[in-house]
């Protein structure tokens, strides 16, 4: 008969490379499988590293293990998706509840999954649990006939298969435990009586309660404890401490900045649950450690997109919410972002061609009510195939510079790889297991679905090999370190009270016949001591804390296992704001602000505390400064629309509000048709007129008189064509005002032909002139810095040419008047003389020839035919003989204008230099512009006094 032992063993042995190259020296002579059993991943991880060829696991492998050896294959289910189908058999069942279906799912299978933990059969609650017994009954007939499994019916089948007398050649390793499961004791009864070999290894370096409970149980079942001895060893600990916080948040300050201080090597004990806070403040104190950073999927844009494919947008707000993660997804921001949301406002579209493209395939896509798993999956995966979501992000990785950014775009990349492989695993499952006709309602598939793939790990960061390592309460034996971090031992922490879950209570325990390992709260009380008494055999100091205080339900106490030892320190903010020497320069400033706030003079404040400190002053000054992070970050954008410089110069802080902040508009009643949908219909209208006529390049005196009475008839019948997008985008105007506005602006059309042919086309003195180019785009680099360059970018909307003369137009729906001093200098109207300047550059780079700039003028649809001061000229074109009807009354005469000098003149290189610096420094309340229709007065802080000083100035 082979043996059935349990072993003791010092906590150093546990895992052991000696102990392991035992039985894999032994498996070798007999020509056998070693089965070696731990407690969790950790272990396991270390067990694997020493690379001997055992079968390391846990119970649920060994279970698997035996299902495999009888040939046995289920599909296996998590607890999430045991919750999903209880939810199917109760919406198919209509059972007539205040609750939901989805509700009670939760509390069904969470009580299902509590009565399989005890290793118990549904049977011993035919009475109490009368009401549940037709969905158990249900879910165990689905189970079967589908040929799944859900996790504690695996433990359990395997422990049955045990007992069908089939030999079965392993040997089986166990470490690592204090107590056992009653599912694994199941396992353990069932390898027992399989009459196969077991070696079970307990902590014996002291005797503990729980060790001898699982002992006796052990006993019980037959296994040889004769071999099992307590040798007590002295316990290592010769410092013991308990500091006590004032909050958690500086618990884990104090504690992580005392691992830094640290001479000796340090560790930290972790909660499963407190993972996440520790690695977040080791971070932020630039401590480094071993654990890796991983987000969940479900943070991902990627699966938000994914989301909406299943749960399409239903109203506006959520449409615009998909919007904004397509957007984020496209790494689209700024000013681009905010236009893009603002056209989705007003038009339903981005207007930016990919997003559109994508927010169109996810909303059209229709779902069948009833199908096959495997068909919504297929469904799912080529859906996500065709929006070619991968490609665009290797692409932009490939160029990418920006770390931050490029960051972003592999986890994105990840994310949708795990959706994929997520995907086709699970069409795999389902058709190995031959569960490709199994029907089910949409609802239920997409709630599966995004459970599954929600709480997927994406990798953010590896963890450093040499860094501070976390152990939980089962792993602290590989701790080899000298100080040891104990945070959270308050009252309500540890010991902890284990719940039973579903609607199983404590006092059900003591009547079922749960003849091991009965997870009552005397069992997990011994349970707590034994992890908590080991950890004196592994560290030489211990540091335990809490956090102190009263809350309005229960008094934050020490907890009991650690009240005996002395408090000898605490962590607070006020201690943490009196120290002398700064973690970081983060906290250098915290403490700073600390001080100043209690009105002490500090020398040497940072810029952003010194800013804070003169905040009154600031505002009645009307300074708006930003954070060097932002500066930094609008300086990277070194290429600048001079329209942006115009707003910046108009109001900072409006532009701000638009531009950067992402300020919404008040939402108001929408009146009459907007100004920005006409202005783009005018422009579009005049530049598909132009092209038309295919008098591009044609100098004017070729345009036939035939085709010139054709304008007329033209322009009636594009504004028909397109006035229905105004009509579509202006609902809340009635027809009457609509055609009203249209005949208004057929008018103005016609009259603004009028004077392009008294102008232009009949201009006997402009034969020769021709438009050269309409909606031309241009950049100009210009020396903002030392060594810094930015590029203004623009876009003229038409250029005329005659030899090597030039000049430009720019198209206005609204009066266009140009004063020099007021608004050139100023930087409130930049287009003109920029755009005379950088074209001429432009034309002289593509040619050995010197190209002239002789004007740059508005035309206003309003005024079309005025040639005044809403333009800049040579002086020989203003007046009597002008060539273009320059009135004589125009005083913005400039020889200069398109050259350095015009701009030296104006000082408008500096003055560009000076909005670029505010616009990446600060947004003032300090407008050259300031108009009470403006939006934004119910947030603005703009005085009366401030307006004044601006018209004053």
């Amino acid at each position: 008969m082979s043996q059935k032992k349990v072993y003791g063993t010092s906590l150093a042995a546990i895992g052991s490379e000696q102990r392991i190259k035992q039985y894999a020296e032994r498996m070798k002579k007999d020509r056998s499988t070693v089965l070696y059993l731990m407690p969790s991943s950790t272990w396991l991880n270390k067990a694997r590293s020493t690379h001997y060829p055992l079968s390391f696991g846990t119970f649920d492998d060994l279970a698997s293990t035996i299902l495999d050896f009888h040939n046995m294959a289920f599909l296996s289910l998590t607890e999430q998706e045991r919750t999903l189908f209880f939810q199917r058999i109760l919406e198919a069942a209509r059972q007539e509840d205040a609750r939901s279906p989805r509700e009670k799912a939760r509390a069904y299978a969470d009580t299902y999954g509590q009565i399989k933990r005890l290793g118990l059969s549904i049977d011993a609650f035919k009475e109490s649990f009368a009401a549940c017994m037709p969905t158990f009954v249900s879910y165990e007939a689905m189970l079967e006939e589908y040929h799944m499994i859900d996790p504690e019916q695996k433990l359990l089948l395997a422990s049955r298969l045990l007992t069908s007398g089939k030999d079965m050649p392993f040997e089986v390793v166990v470490e690592g435990f204090y107590d056992f499961s009653p599912l694994q004791f199941k396992l353990l009864e069932g390898l027992f009586h399989a009459n196969i070999p077991v070696s079970i290894y307990l902590p014996n370096f002291k005797k503990l309660d729980m060790v001898e409970e699982t002992l006796a149980d052990l006993q019980t079942i037959g296994y040889d404890i004769q071999s099992f001895k307590v040798e007590a060893i002295p316990k290592v600990t010769s410092t013991i401490s308990v500091i006590k916080a004032t909050s958690n948040k500086e618990q884990w300050t104090g504690l992580t900045q005392q691992i830094q201080q640290s001479a000796s090597q340090a560790g930290v004990v972790v909660r499963a649950e407190e993972r996440d806070e520790w690695i977040r403040e080791a971070n932020e104190q630039r401590l480094p450690i071993t654990q890796s950073t991983m987000i969940q999927l479900e943070q991902t844009p990627s699966f938000k997109l994914i989301r909406y494919l299943l749960v399409p947008p239903q109203n506006m707000t959520e449409h615009v919410a998909l919007f904004t993660e397509i957007l984020s997804f496209y790494q689209i921001k700024g000013i681009r972002y905010v236009k893009a949301l603002y056209n989705v406002r007003r038009k339903g579209k981005t207007e930016i061609d990919r997003v559109d493209k994508l927010h169109e395939q996810i909303n059209q896509r229709s779902w069948k009510g009833k199908q096959s798993f495997t068909d919504y999956l297929q469904t799912l995966l080529q859906e996500i195939e065709t929006f070619e979501l991968t490609g665009w992000l290797e692409e932009q990785i490939l160029y990418e510079t920006d770390v931050t950014t490029l960051t972003q775009l592999n986890s994105e990349k990840q994310a949708i790889r795990i959706i994929q492989e997520t995907v086709e695993w699970k069409i795999k499952e389902y058709q190995q297991y031959q569960l490709e006709e199994m029907i089910v309602s949409f609802e239920f598939f997409q709630a599966w679905i995004i459970e599954t793939l929600a709480t997927k790990e994406l990798f953010v960061q590896a963890g450093l090999r040499n860094g501070v390592e976390s152990y939980t309460w089962q792993h602290l034996s590989h701790f080899e370190g000298e100080r040891l971090f104990v945070p959270s031992m308050g009252a309500d922490h540890f010991p902890g009270r284990p719940q039973l879950a579903g609607y199983l209570q404590d006092a059900d325990l003591y009547t079922l016949d749960i003849p091991y390992g009965k997870p009552t709260q005397a069992h997990f009380r011994k349970k707590q001591e034994a992890y908590f008494e080991q950890l004196f055999y592994v560290a030489k100091e211990i540091v335990f804390s809490y956090v102190e205080g009263v809350d309005p339900h229960s008094p934050l106490l020490p907890s009991s296992f650690v009240e005996r030892f002395e408090i000898i320190d605490s962590w607070s903010f006020e201690k943490r704001m009196t120290k002398k020497v700064a973690n970081h320069q983060e906290e250098q400033k915290e403490i700073q602000a600390y001080w100043k706030g209690k009105q002490f003079e500090l020398a040497d404040l940072p810029e952003d505390l010194t800013k804070t400190n003169e905040s009154i002053q600031r505002l009645e000054s009307g300074l708006e400064p930003i954070s060097i992070e932002a500066t930094n970050r609008l300086s990277k954008h070194s290429t600048v629309g001079i329209t942006a410089l115009e707003s910046y110069a108009r109001c900072p802080i409006r532009y701000s509000f638009e531009r950067l902040l992402d300020v919404n508009e008040p939402k108001t009643k929408a009146v009459g048709v907007s100004h920005i949908l006409i202005g783009q219909l005018v422009h579009s209208i005049i530049e598909w007129l132009y092209k038309e006529l295919d008098v591009i390049g044609m100098p004017f005196s070729h345009l036939s008189d035939e085709k010139k009475e054709m304008v007329p008839s033209l322009l009636k019948q594009k504004l028909e064509e397109d006035w229905e997008e105004v009509e579509r985008e202006s609902p809340h105007v009635s027809k009457l005002e609509l055609n009203l506005l249209k005949q208004q602006w057929l008018v103005r059309l016609l009259d603004w032909w009028k004077a392009e042919r008294k102008h232009f086309w009949d201009n006997a003195k402009l034969a020769n002139m021709r438009i050269t180019s309409l909606e031309k785009s241009l950049q100009l680099d210009m020396l903002v810095g030392d060594h810094e360059t930015i590029r203004l970018k623009g876009k003229i909307d038409r250029v005329d040419q005659l030899d090597q003369e030039f000049i430009i137009y720019d198209y206005k729906t609204g009066h266009a008047n140009l004063k020099m001093e007021e608004e050139v200098r100023t930087g409130l109207k930049l287009q003109l003389p920029l755009y005379s300047f950088s074209l001429r550059e432009q034309l002289e780079r593509q040619s050995t020839e010197r190209y002239e700039a002789i004007g740059a003028s508005y035309i206003s649809l309003r005024s079309p035919a005025k040639r005044a001061n809403n333009g800049i000229w040579k002086e020989s074109e203003v007046g009597k003989g002008s060539r273009f009807n320059v009135s004589g009354q125009c005083k913005n005469k400039e020889e200069e204008l398109g050259t350095s000098r015009f701009l030296d003149k104006y000082e408008l290189e500096n003055k560009v230099k000076t909005l670029w610096l505010g616009m990446t420094h600060e947004f003032p309340v300090k407008p050259l512009d300031c108009r009470d229709s403006c939006p934004y007065g119910p947030i603005c802080r703009v005085t009366d006094e401030q307006k004044e000083a601006q018209i004053e100035g």
